[in-house]
Parts: structure tokens; sequence; C-alpha cells
């Protein structure tokens, strides 16, 4: 005689299909009829390539439904795009440098990319101003990964290379990119009609995390540039709270400033080497006589 099915049995067959199975369901994700990356593992540029793609195709049909970063059911899909886990790959030491490097220079590149789908120039008010703020952020925080990725591939060159017009053209190219970041970044909390009061004392405070590890790697102009724009939102910014975070901020990227300055000075100081004498392969002028 068959069994019967009862209401609790289905119940824990469905759960017990759901387990089983749930690893291919998160591997397929669509949000609103477009695929999108897996967001229980880190991405990589390829990932954010996918995103983009998926979420323009979703701005372009539908009104303000890119994912909220507060969001119920959208917030994990932004706190993956955000999230700091997908560093990691790019961090690995066991994986080739110069594939890390360029790696993290492809997600740099998507992530703007996702800035401008996020920010809307022609809006008085910004639609998704938390979210384009936080991608800010976020990617200070890349570019700071890909300085620290290029500074480290700079070492393993030996000076020929480093002294290489293709070499030195390239890591000008780095420090001109961040440097406009940087200041785009600091742009953004001068935005207080687009952006509400809140959002910048948020984006205030990761920006005052990120800066410090960005602001190593800036040449010495762009240094003394940041500093004068920052004591000037320390005294200016029409947000109070935003006037506290930038004055706590200030002493710390002067201390590191005066560091480098005095790193320089030692440098500068010390003795240089004499020259190496080169190698004599010429004929002993007693042996040049001899017929």
């Amino acid at each position: 005689m068959p069994h019967t099915l009862t209401p609790r049995y289905i119940l824990a067959l469905a759960i017990l299909l759901l387990v089983l199975f749930s690893p291919v369901q998160a591997a397929q994700l669509f949000y609103l009829g477009q695929k999108i990356p897996d967001i229980h593992k880190p991405w990589n540029s390829t990932d954010y390539q996918q995103l983009l793609e998926a979420l323009s195709k979703v701005d372009s049909t539908q009104l303000n439904a890119l994912p909220r970063r507060s969001g119920e059911f959208t917030g994990p899909i932004y706190e993956r795009m955000v999230s700091e886990e997908n560093f990691r790959p790019q961090l690995n030491i066991y994986s080739p440098l110069e594939l890390r490097q360029n790696e993290a220079r492809e997600v740099l590149f998507r992530l703007k990319e996702l800035m401008r789908l996020y920010f809307d120039f022609r809006a008085v008010q910004q639609p998704y101003a938390a979210e384009a703020l936080g991608l800010m952020s976020y990617s200070m925080r890349q570019q700071a990964v890909l300085f620290t990725l290029t500074t480290e591939f700079w070492m393993t060159l030996s000076a020929a290379e480093q002294s290489n017009p293709v070499r030195l053209q390239g890591l000008h190219e780095t420090k001109a990119a961040a440097a406009m970041l940087t200041s785009s970044a600091l742009d953004y909390l001068g935005l207080t009609k687009q952006f509400g009061r809140d959002e910048l004392l948020l984006y205030s405070a990761e920006l005052s995390k990120q800066l410090p590890e960005l602001f190593v790697h800036l040449s010495g102009d762009v240094r003394a540039l940041l500093l004068a724009r920052i004591s000037q939102l320390a005294e200016q910014h029409p947000n109070s709270d935003v006037q506290i975070t930038m004055t706590e901020l200030l002493p710390v990227l002067t201390s590191i400033e005066e560091d480098i300055q005095g790193k320089l000075a030692a440098t500068a100081a010390q003795p240089r080497k004499a020259a190496t004498p080169s190698l004599d392969l010429s004929v002993p002028q007693e042996s040049a006589q001899q017929p």
C-alpha cells in the first residue's frame, strides 16, 4: 500500500532538495531577468564586466531599479560589489605579480564604469546617492591596492628596466590616474545639494579611512594640494560633522607627509658610493712594446 505524502513530509523533502541544489542555484543568479555573477564568492574583473552589462540593460529599461546599498533584497548584491573579499585574489602572493597587477587595473576600470552608471550628472539630487559614494570610496581602496602591486612589481625590475621610457610612462600614468581619482573623491564632498547630509557624513568617514593608504603613493605636488584641500574642507564645509572628520584626518596625512620628507632628506644627505673602477682589458704597455 503506497505511503501518503503528508504536508510535513513534502516540506522536509523540499528543504532537502533546496540544500542539495543550492550550489547550482547560487552559480546561476538573475536580477530582473539579467544574469549576474555569483555573490557568494569574490569577484574578479570578468564578474564585474558581467554585472556592468546586466545593470546597464536593467537601467535602460526600468527606472530606479539598480541594486541599493541597504535594500532588503538587493543589498547582498551591492555588498558583494564593494566587498573587501574581492581584493584577496589580487593580494595572493602565490599568483604571478604582473597578472595580479593587470587584474587590479581591469577591476578599477570597471568600477569607474559602474560609478558612471550610478551617478546621474543631470540630476538635482542623486537617485543613488549612497551607492555612488560607496563605489567612489571603494574605488579609492582598489586604487591603493593597484599602487601597492605596482610598487612591488617595480622593485622586481632591474635598474635598466626601471629607466625604460615605457616603464616610466606606465608608472607616471598610474600616479596621474590616482591623482585624478583623489581629486574627484574630494569633489564629491562639495556636492552638498546633490547628496544628503547623512550620506556625505558616511562618505567622509569612509574616505578618511582610504586616503592615508593612497596618500603615500602620490607625488609631492599632489600631496601638497591634497593637504590644502582637506584643510579647507575642515574649515569651510557646510556640514559641521564633515568638518570634524576632515579635521581628524588632516594630522594623520600631515604626519605621513613629514615622515616622507624626513626619509627624502636622509636619503639626500647620504654620501654617494664611489663608482666601481671599470675592468681594464687593454694590453699592458711593456707587453705592447715587445716584438
